[in-house]
Order: structure tokens, then sequence, then C-alpha cells
């Protein structure tokens, strides 16, 4: 008989797939469109026409996953994942069978609508799921499968990069696919969100999957006259958008909003996307060995992201987003200050002079990769999901990842013109952008480590029960 913790484990990660499927994707593009076979099957590709396809799937998952929280409120969360696992099976069998480039684009379109859509959901659904003793360790099985795919998909690709066709390229779509019809079969079986179950009226339902969730099944009648009390409080009108951004919620929902853009803001997808090209400027010569050096990242940042889910409830949320975004600046910083004394450009591509410069830039990409991995990757999409009402967490994160896509889309699309543009600036932009919000968590970012859902909406309105959690909580 599994243990109800383990079982909890077990429905993350399954759950968590939709975020090894990103993951395979991000891992991926980058080397699979340099790959020699790609542009003799395709065709060569300009910086500016790389970027569009790169950053098309952000686009499109941007937009659905404002739809995503009308789905998980209809549908549930649980089905609102299962759809947007469809969506993406379609798309990357498209992507693997494509044979212009005007079908690949449409079939990344159609893959990030899925995206959008399973994606936004999954964190909403694990906070849900999970007693608020491991929730933090729960949320960040999201992270972890999406850095496990990051890994996998670089590793695909250099393996892949042997093959003499267009196999070559198309392997990690077929990959691709392959897991996102293991996904959707068994999505059908995750329990729903008892939370969603409550808000809908189907009481015994949510109290039966509670007593499948939870150690103590004394505590099952309290914690569900919480989550009634709770919803009850916020009234039974229909959620909208526009209730979000009332004075009773701005706070919160803006400090989400604002978190989930900046987080792009880091740099993170110019470095997953485009590593190849990183490598390439910082000296290695040979694009399997680019390639090669991408797949050692993908490997630092899940090992880093392994330590994190192990102490991120121990840690709490301010110490990973202050004390991480000081490092992610300081490496960013430090790269650009060496392409500034040692780097330059010539006959429209950026190179870095002697071999100590070279490597230090390498070694500095490196940290930069661990230290978001463990900080800023993991503790910032459990935050602004848990910081928002029950009734209003579906729309509100919604609107939170479409802020944190669209940004990417930005960063994604430009990227390769700015890195070819200037040797240091995209690196002075990122450590500035990330001081900057390193500084809003220090000065604006309450607590909410060993806190319950309900009693972190208590804290951001400062009720009476509110003072006296957070007078005994560390």
């Amino acid at each position: 008989m599994l243990s109800v913790t383990t079982k909890i484990y077990l429905i993350a990660f399954h759950t968590s797939l939709a975020g090894m499927l990103w993951g395979l994707d991000t891992g991926s593009i980058g080397p699979v469109t340099q790959m020699d076979q790609f542009t003799t099957s395709i065709g060569h590709l300009s910086s500016g026409v790389l970027g569009i396809y790169v950053a098309c799937i952000l686009l499109s998952a941007s937009l659905s996953s404002l739809c995503s929280g009308f789905v998980a409120d209809l549908l549930s969360r649980k089905y609102g994942i299962l759809t947007g696992g469809i969506v993406v099976l379609l798309g990357t069998t498209i992507s693997a069978s494509a044979k212009n480039f005007p079908t690949l684009v449409c079939a990344r379109l159609i893959t990030g609508i899925g995206q959008g859509q399973s994606i936004s959901v999954v964190t909403i659904y694990l906070c849900e799921i999970s007693p608020h003793e491991i929730r933090g360790t729960v949320a960040t099985m999201l992270q972890l499968l999406i850095t496990v795919g990051i890994a996998i998909g670089y590793f695909i690709s250099y393996g892949s990069s042997r093959f003499d066709s267009s196999l070559a390229w198309r392997t990690p779509f077929i990959f691709e696919a392959s897991l996102a019809a293991i996904f959707i079969s068994g999505m059908a079986f995750m329990p729903y969100s008892p939370r969603w179950l409550i808000q809908r009226g189907r009481i015994d339902e949510a109290r039966a999957v509670l007593q499948t969730l939870r150690d103590n099944s004394e505590l099952v009648e309290d914690e569900l006259r919480l989550i009634q009390g709770s919803l009850e409080e916020q009234s039974k009108e229909q959620a909208s958008f526009r209730e979000i951004f009332q004075k009773r919620y701005i706070r919160r929902s803006a400090l989400g909003v604002f978190l989930m853009a900046f987080q792009m803001l880091s740099g993170i997808d110019a470095v997953l996307y485009y590593a190849p090209i990183l490598f390439t400027q910082a000296g290695f010569s040979s694009k399997r060995a680019s390639f090669l050096a991408s797949g050692v990242s993908g490997i630092i940042i899940l090992i880093s992201t392994i330590f994190a889910q192990l102490w991120v409830d121990k840690w709490g949320r301010r110490f990973p987003l202050v004390g991480g975004g000081l490092a992610i600046t300081a490496c960013f910083m430090a790269i650009g200050a060496l392409y500034a004394t040692h780097g330059g450009k010539a006959d429209g591509e950026v190179y870095l002079t002697g071999k100590g410069s070279q490597w230090a830039v390498i070694v500095l990409i490196y940290m930069f990769a661990a230290n978001f991995a463990w900080s800023w990757g993991v503790v910032i999409k459990i935050y602004a999901c848990e910081i928002i009402p029950t009734r209003l967490r579906a729309k509100a994160c919604a609107v939170q990842q479409l802020s944190n896509w669209l940004v990417n889309f930005t960063v994604a699309l430009t990227a390769p013109l700015f890195l070819r543009a200037s040797p240091s600036g995209p690196y002075f932009f990122f450590g500035s952008a990330t001081l900057f919000t390193t500084t809003v968590c220090y000065f604006l970012m309450p607590e909410t480590k060993g806190k319950s859902l309900e009693e972190i909406e208590d804290l951001f309105e400062m009720t009476p029960r509110a003072k006296r959690s957070s007078a005994v909580t560390v």
C-alpha cells in the first residue's frame, strides 16, 4: 500500500510531464535549428527568421494561457491539463512530419496552444491538492521535470545529429509526440482538485479526494470547512478578470504578474534557446562541441533543481528570490565585463579573445544556470500561484502566465539579433533587470513558508488570524 505522501508525489510527477514536454522543446530547438541536416531540408534561417520560428511557440502559448483559466474553471484543473496535452500531441506530430518551413511554423504555433493550456493549469492543480507541509516540494515537480526535459532535449539532439538524413532533426519531435501520448493516457486517471470540487458544490466528492490525499483523515473535515469558509468570504459571484485587479486583490495580483514577467528578463530562455550560439561565441569552434556544452548546462540545471526541491519548504520563498537574484546579477555583470574588455565584432559575428576569458565566460554561464535553477526557476511559479485566492486562482494564474510568455516571446524573438549586435549589451541588460526584480522582492514580498493557502489569503489582507499566524511562523 502506497503512503499518502508517495501517492501525491506520483500524481505530481505524472501531471508535471507537461513540464517535461516544454523542457524537451526548449532543450532541442536551438540545436535542431543549427543542424546542417535541418538547413538541407528546410533552408538557412537568418537571425530574424530564426527568432520568429523559435519564439512563435511563446506567442500562441501566451494567448492560450489567457483562456486556460476559463477552461480550468469550467472543465476542472484535471481536464484543463489533459486537453492541452492533446493539442501538444497534434502539434509535435505535425512538426515531426513537416516538409517545409511554413508547416513547421504552423505546427509550432499549435504546440504552443497546447503548452499554454496545460502548463498554466499544472501549478494551480499541484498547489490545490497538496498539504501545506509539502506544497512547495510538490509544486516544484513541474520545474524539476522541465529541467529534466531540457537536459534530455539537448542530448537527444546531440545524439540524433549523427544521422545523415532529416531524421536528425525530426527525432526530437518524434520523442516529444511519444511522451505527449503517454501524458494524455495517464491524466484521465488523476483525481480532481478538491478545491475545484468544493467551488462547484460537489462536497462529498471533495471529501473523498481529501481522504485519499491526507495522512490524518480526522483533519479532513477541518480542511473542508476552511476551504468552504474561504470561498464564502470571497462571495459566490463568478470570478472575473476585472476582479483580479480590484482594490482587495491588486497588491498580490500585481506582484504575481510582475514576478512572472521579470523572471524571463533574467535571460534564462535566451541562454537555453540559443546556448549553441553562446558557446560558439565563447570559443567552441564546432557545432557538435557547442551542442555538448549546451547539454552540460542542462545537467547542471537539473542537479540544481533537485537540490532546490529538497530544500524549498525549509528555505521559504524570500531567500531564494533575493539571494538567487543577487547571484544571477553577479554572473551576468561579470560576463558583460569580460565581453566589454576582451570581446568584439568581426564580419557581423561576436567573438571573445583569450582562452582565460573564454573559459571564464563558459563557467559563468554554467553558474548562472545553476543559480537560476535553485532559486527563481523553482520558487517564482509557486509563490505567484499560492498568493492568489482559490476562487480567482485559475484566472489570475492565466494572466500571470500570459505576462511570462509575452515577455519570453519578446526575449526569444530579439535574442539572436541582440547577441550578434553587441558583445556585452545582452548581459548587462539581463543583469540590470534581475537586480531590479531582486530589489522589489526584498522590499515588497511577504514570506508564505509553512502557511496553508487560506492562511496566505489572510496574510495579504492582514486579518486577526493572519497576524496570529505570522507571529508564530519563522
